[in-house]
């Protein structure tokens, strides 16, 4: 009798444990999109245009600091320009045109990043397995860092993870709602996020299992994905309405 009970404690135990951590990830994800508002085309632009800081500027010392520590190689040619093109309805969405260097690294990793606010960082991997709404996807997420740089950089600092892997799905969202503004589909982004993940899986360098710093793939996914559903549906989120799978 005594081991029933104990059986049934751990039981118990286990199924409160597991509801607590899922509430906690729906939690992470209603504070992520609860910074964009209702949703709406029009409360997400003015939302971003508030948190929008200036354009930093530093000039051409620190870009060639950054290089330097990057220790890849930046690539030029007409086909860097062309990927400058194309991502220029991002740029310009976030109000970024002509205000951030674009490089492209020869790497093998698939990757894009906003280093010091002033440069981004696109691999030649990532070029080579994204389509160019994909990748204007996965630099509309990157952009989408900026919007609150001081408070990642302080998430960071204190190891705050809940924090960060909160920012990183604003930057789902933000990454899916720049999509559609800019006439592309936003689901693009997610099959980029899966193929990205895949292959870092393979190569050893990724997971699809939440960290410290981000939320899981499946998370992710189903942030995308919900957003697509209400995007169909005018994209309004009533408030107190709850984000749900």
């Amino acid at each position: 009798m005594l081991k029933q009970l104990t059986l049934s404690a751990i039981f118990a135990l286990g199924l409160s444990t597991a509801i607590a951590a899922q509430t906690a990830k729906t939690n992470e994800t209603e504070r992520a999109l609860a910074r964009l508002g209702d949703l709406t085309p029009v409360a997400v632009r003015n939302r971003l245009s508030e948190l929008r800081p200036p354009a930093y500027q530093p000039g051409p010392f620190l870009f060639d600091e950054i290089i330097k520590r990057q220790e890849l190689t930046v690539i030029s040619g007409k086909r860097v320009e062309r990927l400058r093109e194309s991502l220029q309805p991002v740029l310009t969405y976030h109000k970024r045109d002509s205000k951030l260097s674009i490089y492209v690294l020869r790497s093998e990793q698939p990757k894009a990043f906003v280093s010091c606010r002033v440069a981004l960082f696109i691999t030649t991997k990532l070029m080579l397995i994204t389509n160019e709404a994909e990748l204007r996807g996965i630099v509309a997420h990157e952009l989408a860092h900026e919007y609150f740089w001081e408070e990642l950089v302080r998430a960071f600092s204190e190891k705050n993870e809940s924090l960060l892997r909160e920012i990183e799905l604003f930057c789902d969202a933000v990454a899916a709602i720049t999509l559609k503004e800019i006439g592309d589909d936003p689901a693009c982004y997610a099959e980029a996020l899966k193929r990205m993940t895949y292959i870092g899986i393979t190569a050893g360098n990724a997971t699809r299992r939440e960290t410290k710093t981000h939320p899981s793939l499946d998370t992710r996914v189903k942030l995308i994905r919900w957003l697509c559903r209400r995007f169909e549906k005018a994209a309004i989120l009533r408030p107190g309405e709850a984000f749900s799978n």
